[in-house]
C-alpha cells in the first residue's frame, strides 16, 4: 500500500432494535448529535454478531441474543465518522436487527446521549447519521417482512 492508499475500513457492526409495533430505538451520538441504530468497532477475536450485540448492550444496557442479519454496508462517504477530535474513519458494517420487548434501556452517556422510539414516518424529521441512509430503510424493510 503506498501513502496515497487510503486505510481498509475498519469492520463494525451494529444492531437496528424494533419494538413489536414496529418502532425503531435510536440512540443520539455524542460526536455529532445525530441520530442512530447501535453498533461500533468489531474487536480482534470477535464475529460481527458477538460485536453487536457487545455494542447494543455496552451503549443502551440492552442484551439481546436473537438477531438475524441484515447485510454488509459501507463503501461510501456516508460510512466515514468525523469526530470531534478531527480524525475520521471509514467503517464497512455488518447490521443485524431484532425486535424486543423489554425497554429498559440506559444511554452509556459517554458514546449515546439520548435513546428514543421512532416510527418510520417520523425518520424524515430526525437527524440521522449520514450512513442511516441506506441503513434504516433496510431495517424497516427487514421488520416488514419478518412481522
Amino acid at each position: 500500500m503506498s501513502r496515497s492508499d487510503p486505510a481498509p475500513p475498519t469492520q463494525a457492526a451494529g444492531v437496528a432494535v424494533f419494538r413489536s409495533d414496529g418502532a425503531l430505538l435510536l440512540g443520539r451520538h455524542t460526536h455529532d448529535d445525530r441520530w442512530a441504530t447501535f453498533g461500533g468497532a468489531v474487536e480482534p477475536g470477535e464475529d460481527a454478531v458477538r460485536a453487536a450485540t457487545r455494542e447494543l448492550r455496552e451503549e443502551t444496557g440492552l442484551v439481546v441474543t436473537d438477531v438475524e442479519e441484515l447485510g454488509s454496508f459501507g463503501g461510501s462517504d456516508a460510512y466515514t465518522v468525523l469526530y470531534r477530535d478531527g480524525s475520521t474513519e471509514a467503517y464497512e458494517v455488518t447490521m443485524f436487527a431484532t425486535i424486543i420487548d423489554d425497554s429498559r434501556w440506559q444511554p452509556d452517556g459517554a458514546e449515546i446521549a439520548e435513546i428514543a422510539w421512532f416510527s418510520s414516518a417520523e425518520m424524515p424529521m430526525i437527524d440521522l447519521a449520514p450512513d442511516m441512509v441506506d441503513i434504516v430503510p433496510a431495517a424497516f424493510a427487514w421488520f416488514e417482512e419478518t412481522t
